[in-house]
């Protein structure tokens, strides 16, 4: 009697071994992406939000702040601006006049500012103010003073440089300096109606416009001019501030005239770079992608947490790694709150 052969079952192979590697590794992939976008949302809103709040420094303030237009500066010193060409032309008309060289500097090329805003601090009744003017258009706005940093010194003086040069110190109490060979070439550059003095002088209409408390009003800073100043054989890249009347200048061709810098600053500069400039260039588009990529972050957040409610295998541990997230986030944020507010 033969005997039955046993019978050889097979074993189910799971739908996951019967797919190839590429979709299993595509679906890791997938899944990957899925939940540390769900872990990382917090930070996606976050970095969105304050690259807006940056690229806006008026937007949802914790300080009182109001805005003035041009239109505000009728009837005032700053009513007719003038454009860094102009400042430029007559700082070289004075320090010819003051220095009388052998050949006299020239100006050539575009003259420009440093910076597109002038700031100052006003002291009230109610308390202090701070403002910030648009040297180009105009605009500006009204708000609590930040702290300002020292301006830095020019290391070496150009020859036709003025009051960049520090005046000799008295040997006793009381005395008085002794007069350099130059005269009075450390005696600051000023123009007739310097910029900040225009600028405080606005400063009392335009309080009064908006009913703020008039008050004194103190100019911490103002843009330079640059330009580029011909000295002989020599081409100069000079720094004008019409604050301090004082006039520096280095060698065009040296690295520190020509702005030369590595990738990494300037990788560095592009992240940080924010606001909207008072004229259309290049730093204005880059502001525009600044708002795009602001809102494009939280958008990618909110509408990842609605694909992802259409995944309804991953809906259990989804939320298990969004309230993980929730917790991460609420922890670090609060240790930074105290390290930022002790710091």
């Amino acid at each position: 009697m033969a005997t039955a052969e046993p019978m050889m079952t097979e074993r189910p192979i799971s739908a996951a071994a019967r797919k190839p590697l590429t979709k299993r590794v595509l679906h890791l992939l997938r899944r990957g992406h899925l939940y540390l976008g769900l872990f990382l949302f917090p930070w996606a809103i976050l970095y969105g939000v304050t690259g807006f709040l940056f690229n806006h420094p008026t937007a949802f303030s914790d300080q009182a702040v109001t805005n003035f237009s041009a239109a505000a500066l009728v009837g005032t010193p700053l009513e007719s601006r003038l454009s860094a060409d102009e400042t430029a032309a007559e700082v070289i008309r004075l320090v010819n006049a003051k220095q009388q060289p052998d050949v006299a500097y020239t100006v050539t090329g575009s003259a420009r500012y440093g910076r597109e805003f002038a700031f100052g601090t006003v002291k009230t009744i109610d308390g202090n103010l701070s403002f910030l003017i648009d040297v180009k258009n105009g605009n500006g706005t009204i708000r609590t003073a930040p702290p300002t940093a020292p301006k830095p010194e020019a290391a070496e003086p150009a020859p036709f440089a003025v009051g960049d040069k520090p005046r000799p110190q008295p040997k006793e109490r009381g005395s008085r300096p002794e007069r350099s060979a130059s005269g009075d070439r450390n005696d600051p550059l000023l123009l007739d109606q310097p910029l900040h003095e225009r600028i405080k002088q606005s400063m009392t209409a335009i309080l009064t416009a908006d009913l703020f408390a008039s008050g004194e009003v103190t100019i911490t800073s103002v843009p330079d001019v640059i330009f580029t100043i011909a000295a002989g054989d020599t081409t100069w890249t000079a720094t004008y501030n019409p604050m301090n009347g004082t006039l520096s200048g280095k060698p065009s061709e040296t690295p520190a005239a020509t702005q030369e810098i590595s990738v990494r600053r300037f990788l560095l500069r592009l992240h940080t770079a924010h606001g909207y400039p008072g004229e259309q260039n290049a730093r204005w588009f880059w502001a525009v992608i600044v708002d795009a990529m602001a809102f494009v972050m939280c958008f990618w957040g909110i509408t990842g947490i609605l694909m992802w409610r259409q995944i309804k295998a991953t809906r259990t541990s989804g939320t298990i790694v969004l309230m993980l997230s929730a917790a991460c986030a609420a922890a670090l944020g609060y240790a930074m709150y105290g390290a930022i507010r002790g710091g």
